[in-house]
């Protein structure tokens, strides 16, 4: 009788046998709805290209810049494309994903994110990430924007000190921006009165909307034609269910694709139609 790990690597075979049948039935050399998409191939959706207008205009002025939408809207893609647009040498994107952290916590990955010691008191690590800014700014001439994710958890102490991080000399200079991306309470947050003077300082907001129904057939259209598939595998009828039953969210829509994709393989259909995504919901 075999163990448990050779029927877990079998299980996984078949797997990926099944994804095989499946990709060689409708023509496709990969899954069309993986996680692993390239972000400039939404470039062409008006939505993720005006975001991304805004967000390189505020790089630009510099500050502090607040992006919100709903999970799965496409945020993280947004950071890759602006990310990767930054021209080099002139901005130092850095990353922070840690939110639901103490202060103290948050200094030490605050530090290690600019590749410094994480270690001692939060008062040394403010000072050593200052003058590690300035120096950027002064000798090599680089501009820092710090992206914190998830900033829809981070505590009110962690924000009332951000405004703090942006005071350079008398608060004469902005050597640094700051990126807030979050879910879309952030924005109440910000209303509070203890959080006026970060809110305050806020120079660009960006929400990011759900898809329409045109961009989500835009949006179907590009991931097929990029795996070889056909790019009206998908017909109207099942494009518009796919729409009305994911509200235009990105990630609802990969989820629903995907299922709908396998319940139309394994009916032997040559095309998804509306009642394999209808069936998804119940």
């Amino acid at each position: 009788m075999p163990g448990p790990m050779l029927s877990a690597r079998q299980g996984t075979s078949e797997m990926a046998g099944h994804l095989a049948d499946m990709l060689s039935y409708f023509s496709m050399d990969a899954d069309p709805f993986a996680r692993d998409l390239d972000p400039s191939r939404l470039l062409h959706l008006p939505g993720i290209e005006d975001s991304l207008s805004s967000l390189s205009f505020f790089c630009e002025r510099r500050g502090i810049a607040v992006l919100v939408g709903k999970s799965g809207s496409g945020k993280s893609c947004l950071l890759r494309l602006l990310a990767s647009a930054l021209p080099v040498g002139l901005y130092k994107p850095v990353y922070l994903g840690h939110s639901t952290v103490s202060l103290s916590e948050f200094y030490g990955h605050l530090a290690s994110a600019f590749t410094l010691q994480p270690r001692g008191r939060r008062a040394s690590l403010f000072r050593a990430v200052q003058d590690h800014v300035l120096a950027l700014n002064r000798s090599n001439k680089v501009h820092p924007i710090l992206i914190i994710d998830e900033a829809h958890c981070l505590s009110n102490d962690i924000l009332i000190e951000l405004r703090q991080l942006l005071n350079f000399q008398y608060d004469s200079e902005t050597c640094m921006s700051i990126l807030l991306c979050g879910q879309e309470d952030l924005l109440s947050r910000l209303k509070l009165s203890l959080l006026e003077s970060l809110a305050n300082s806020v120079t660009t907001t960006v929400v990011m909307k759900p898809l329409t129904g045109d961009e989500t057939a835009s949006y179907l259209e590009e991931r097929l034609k990029h795996v070889g598939a056909r790019p009206d595998l998908f017909n109207p009828p099942a494009v518009r269910a796919l729409h009305n039953a994911s509200h235009g969210i990105m990630r609802t829509i990969n989820a629903l694709a995907s299922a709908a994709l396998v319940k139309a393989w394994r009916a032997k259909s040559e095309v998804v139609e509306s009642d394999f995504i209808t069936t998804l919901m119940g």
